[in-house]
């Protein structure tokens, strides 16, 4: 704590007054706030999404779950999708910048659904304890059920596939939609007519004739797909085939830079104005950074600072801290995994972890917004936790009078050494 001193002005002998300003360092501690723990049946946490204003999130499940659940406590407060029976795992989730109150979610069915999330009223200020919204006979085990049961009125299918739907993007403008499959190819639909505009794919028979640099498709499984927030003609994408891929749609072609070594094997790559992470399922250099102007990897985050007793990172989930104030030049990236056991904030410029969260089992599953930091993964535990930099609090000063007794001071002249 440091204190200033102002001093008073001193007149006819005599102190007036003075008083001191105290720098106090104001912000929360970077802790778990809440942990929300659910039944193992409803499966482990597979995608996360917030709300544009932060005050709900959307949580999918490896049995086709998808529920809703207040944006700082994790407090569940409507049911959009029951359980899929057979269960398919909802991979990814995506908002609707131009749809009020509507997201759509990619499921292994082969099918992206559309979610029209209720009109709730959770205020962020004072949070409800409990909500019971569902009907809990659906969430029920113990009844048999002799047919599927009937899909939530809030979940409707929007398009349907045979090959099982992966990655979900929507573009800037909203106009568009990019869908990564299990059979390795990425559909661009147009959301309106709900029709395929474009097909990236190559059969797996022409891919011997096709020399490896020429090679502009994937040849695995599509499981990550990011679209940029500022430019509608471009989104990235990730595969098993060990690449990562730049897409423009304006492009005939649609592949306009190739980076290989990539091992992503979730959701775990992201974009901010000219840069791309990827997180890898390695052991070592699994964090890095791509430019997208000079075409080439600009960084490998290798962190200096962690734990001993690590033996690998071996990450899952990796998105860049979604902050408009604080993070709009991407210092700061949210990676978990398998490996560390816990969930890292790293500061890419530094390299260097500035915070970590402990997690019971793998992290599979990242949200932020704000100084709110979400994750599941798969211990059945839906987690938020708060996030804040001590170098972007802002220094309040506040005024205390401090009374010090003043003795007037003896004046000496010349001629007293006379």
């Amino acid at each position: 704590m440091w204190l200033y001193f102002l001093y008073g002005v001193f007149a006819g002998g005599r102190f007036r007054d003075y008083r001191s300003f105290v720098w106090i360092n104001s912000g929360t501690a970077n802790n778990i706030t809440y942990n929300r723990w659910y039944f193992t049946e409803n499966g482990y946490i597979t995608t996360l999404q917030y709300s544009p204003s932060g005050s709900h999130v959307i949580v999918g499940h490896s049995s086709g779950l998808i529920q809703m659940r207040h944006g700082s406590t994790g407090t569940v407060l409507c049911t959009l999708r029951n359980v899929q029976f057979p269960p398919k795992p909802v991979y990814a989730i995506e908002y609707s910048m131009v749809e009020e109150r509507v997201c759509y979610a990619a499921c292994m069915d082969g099918a992206i659904y559309r979610i029209e999330i209720p009109n709730v009223v959770a205020p962020i200020e004072e949070p409800p304890l409990f909500c019971i919204r569902a009907d809990p006979a659906l969430e029920s085990f113990n009844m048999q059920f002799y047919g599927s049961p009937g899909i939530s009125s809030y979940s409707t299918p929007f398009i349907t596939q045979r090959s099982p739907a992966l990655s979900l993007g929507l573009t800037a403008d909203q106009t568009k939609m990019a869908v990564g499959y299990g059979d390795s190819s990425i559909k661009v639909y147009d959301m309106e007519t709900q029709e395929t505009e474009q097909t990236y794919k190559v059969h797996k028979l022409r891919l011997q004739f096709i020399p490896k640099k020429l090679q502009r498709m994937h040849f695995g499984q599509v499981c990550a797909l990011r679209c940029h927030k500022d430019r509608p003609y471009m989104f990235a994408s990730a595969a098993w085939d060990k690449t990562l891929r730049i897409w423009d749609i304006r492009c005939q072609v649609g592949c306009v830079m190739t980076f290989e070594g990539v091992d992503v094997c979730s959701d775990s790559i992201d974009l901010n104005r000219d840069h791309c992470i990827a997180g890898s399922w390695q052991a070592t250099e699994a964090l890095t950074v791509w430019d997208l102007v000079a075409r080439k990897r600009m960084n490998v985050i290798r962190v200096q600072n962690r734990r001993q007793d690590v033996d690998g990172e071996y990450i899952y989930a990796c998105r860049y801290w979604n902050s408009s104030e604080y993070n709009r030049k991407g210092k700061y990236a949210i990676v978990g995994g398998s490996g560390t056991n816990c969930l890292e904030v790293i500061n890419l410029h530094n390299r260097y972890i500035s915070c970590s969260y402990p997690a019971s089992g793998t992290v599979l599953a990242v949200a932020s917004h704000g100084e709110r930091v979400a994750f599941g993964g798969t211990a059945p535990v839906f987690n938020i936790a708060s996030f804040h930099d001590p170098k972007h609090e802002k220094q309040t000063y506040h005024e205390e009078e401090i009374d010090i007794e003043y003795k007037e001071s003896i004046i000496l002249r010349d001629e007293d050494f006379m």
